[in-house]
Protein backbone atom coordinates (compact mmCIF):
# COMPACT_ATOMS: atom_id res chain seq x y z
CA UNK A 1 0.00 0.00 0.00
CA UNK A 2 1.25 3.64 -0.83
CA UNK A 3 0.28 6.82 1.13
CA UNK A 4 -0.92 9.60 -1.12
CA UNK A 5 0.01 12.72 0.20
CA UNK A 6 -1.68 15.87 -0.57
CA UNK A 7 1.55 17.43 -2.88
CA UNK A 8 0.62 13.83 -5.52
CA UNK A 9 -2.81 14.43 -5.66
CA UNK A 10 -2.31 18.38 -6.39
CA UNK A 11 0.31 17.37 -8.85
CA UNK A 12 -2.07 14.60 -11.14
CA UNK A 13 -5.04 16.70 -10.53
CA UNK A 14 -3.66 19.66 -12.91
CA UNK A 15 -1.73 19.92 -15.83
CA UNK A 16 -0.21 23.74 -15.18
CA UNK A 17 1.37 21.76 -11.95
CA UNK A 18 4.96 21.70 -12.91
CA UNK A 19 5.36 18.41 -10.99
CA UNK A 20 2.23 16.80 -12.86
CA UNK A 21 4.37 14.88 -15.75
CA UNK A 22 6.61 13.11 -13.05
CA UNK A 23 3.35 12.49 -11.04
CA UNK A 24 1.62 11.23 -13.75
CA UNK A 25 4.47 8.44 -15.08
CA UNK A 26 4.45 7.58 -11.09
CA UNK A 27 0.76 7.04 -10.92
CA UNK A 28 0.94 4.91 -14.01
CA UNK A 29 3.78 2.76 -12.68
CA UNK A 30 1.95 2.33 -9.25
CA UNK A 31 -1.44 1.28 -11.22
CA UNK A 32 0.47 -1.72 -13.41
CA UNK A 33 1.90 -2.64 -10.59
CA UNK A 34 -1.63 -2.97 -8.82
CA UNK A 35 -0.89 -0.99 -5.87
CA UNK A 36 -3.53 0.02 -3.32
CA UNK A 37 -3.75 3.84 -2.26
CA UNK A 38 -4.29 5.13 0.94
CA UNK A 39 -4.53 8.75 1.94
CA UNK A 40 -6.78 10.91 4.95
CA UNK A 41 -9.12 12.88 5.47
CA UNK A 42 -7.26 15.71 6.60
CA UNK A 43 -4.87 15.41 3.36
CA UNK A 44 -8.28 15.28 1.47
CA UNK A 45 -9.53 18.15 2.98
CA UNK A 46 -6.44 20.16 1.80
CA UNK A 47 -6.80 18.86 -1.54
CA UNK A 48 -10.35 20.07 -1.48
CA UNK A 49 -9.23 23.52 -0.33
CA UNK A 50 -6.35 23.87 -2.75
CA UNK A 51 -8.13 22.92 -5.95
CA UNK A 52 -11.18 25.29 -5.23
CA UNK A 53 -8.61 28.00 -4.57
CA UNK A 54 -6.57 28.03 -7.49
CA UNK A 55 -8.48 25.79 -10.51
CA UNK A 56 -11.59 26.88 -12.04
CA UNK A 57 -14.03 25.55 -9.94
CA UNK A 58 -15.57 22.68 -12.60
CA UNK A 59 -12.15 21.36 -13.44
CA UNK A 60 -11.81 21.16 -9.08
CA UNK A 61 -15.48 19.80 -9.01
CA UNK A 62 -14.14 17.01 -11.56
CA UNK A 63 -10.71 15.90 -9.84
CA UNK A 64 -12.23 15.65 -6.46
CA UNK A 65 -15.63 13.98 -7.50
CA UNK A 66 -13.63 11.13 -9.32
CA UNK A 67 -11.70 10.75 -6.39
CA UNK A 68 -14.58 10.48 -4.04
CA UNK A 69 -16.15 7.53 -6.70
CA UNK A 70 -13.07 5.95 -6.17
CA UNK A 71 -12.73 5.81 -2.21
CA UNK A 72 -16.95 4.91 -2.64
CA UNK A 73 -15.75 1.98 -4.59
CA UNK A 74 -13.04 0.91 -2.53
CA UNK A 75 -10.54 1.03 -5.41
CA UNK A 76 -8.53 3.70 -2.99
CA UNK A 77 -8.80 3.89 0.83
CA UNK A 78 -10.08 7.07 2.94
CA UNK A 79 -8.87 6.51 6.74
CA UNK A 80 -10.44 8.94 8.79
CA UNK A 81 -8.05 10.25 11.60
CA UNK A 82 -8.62 9.10 14.80
CA UNK A 83 -8.87 11.00 18.43
CA UNK A 84 -5.66 8.81 19.41
CA UNK A 85 -3.79 9.50 15.98
CA UNK A 86 -4.01 13.08 16.24
CA UNK A 87 -3.19 13.26 19.98
CA UNK A 88 -0.07 11.33 18.80
CA UNK A 89 0.13 13.74 15.83
CA UNK A 90 0.27 16.50 18.20
CA UNK A 91 3.14 14.86 20.48
CA UNK A 92 5.04 14.47 17.21
CA UNK A 93 4.61 18.27 16.66
CA UNK A 94 6.52 18.91 20.05
CA UNK A 95 9.07 16.59 19.55
CA UNK A 96 10.03 18.02 16.14
CA UNK A 97 10.01 21.34 17.51
CA UNK A 98 13.14 21.98 15.33
CA UNK A 99 11.05 21.84 12.21
CA UNK A 100 8.47 23.84 12.04
CA UNK A 101 7.36 24.05 8.88
CA UNK A 102 6.03 20.49 8.81
CA UNK A 103 2.17 20.52 8.57
CA UNK A 104 0.03 19.20 11.07
CA UNK A 105 -1.71 17.23 8.26
CA UNK A 106 1.87 16.01 7.93
CA UNK A 107 2.01 14.69 11.53
CA UNK A 108 -0.94 13.20 10.71
CA UNK A 109 -0.13 11.32 7.88
CA UNK A 110 3.06 10.04 9.49
CA UNK A 111 1.12 8.99 12.29
CA UNK A 112 -1.62 6.58 10.29
CA UNK A 113 1.50 5.22 8.21
CA UNK A 114 2.88 4.03 11.18
CA UNK A 115 -0.20 2.48 12.13
CA UNK A 116 -0.50 0.68 9.40
CA UNK A 117 2.68 -0.25 8.53
CA UNK A 118 2.99 1.73 5.56
CA UNK A 119 6.94 3.07 4.48
CA UNK A 120 6.16 4.18 1.19
CA UNK A 121 4.94 7.61 0.06
CA UNK A 122 3.87 9.33 -2.85
CA UNK A 123 5.22 13.03 -2.35
CA UNK A 124 7.72 15.47 -3.68
CA UNK A 125 6.96 16.79 0.29
CA UNK A 126 11.40 16.61 1.50
CA UNK A 127 9.24 16.33 4.93
CA UNK A 128 8.41 12.92 5.06
CA UNK A 129 12.26 12.05 4.52
CA UNK A 130 13.44 15.11 7.71
CA UNK A 131 11.95 13.20 10.59
CA UNK A 132 13.85 9.95 10.62
CA UNK A 133 11.08 7.72 10.57
CA UNK A 134 12.38 5.81 7.04
CA UNK A 135 9.87 6.94 5.05
CA UNK A 136 10.57 5.94 1.04
CA UNK A 137 9.31 8.87 -0.94
CA UNK A 138 8.23 8.51 -5.12
CA UNK A 139 8.86 9.99 -7.44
Amino acid sequence: MIFVDTWAWLALASRRDPYHNDAVEQHGQFHREKRRYLTTDFVLNEVITALFSRTPFEEARRFVDGLIGIFDSGRYELHFVSPRQFREAYHLRLKFQDKPDISFVDLTSMVVMQDRGIEEVFTGDAHFRQVGMGFRLFP
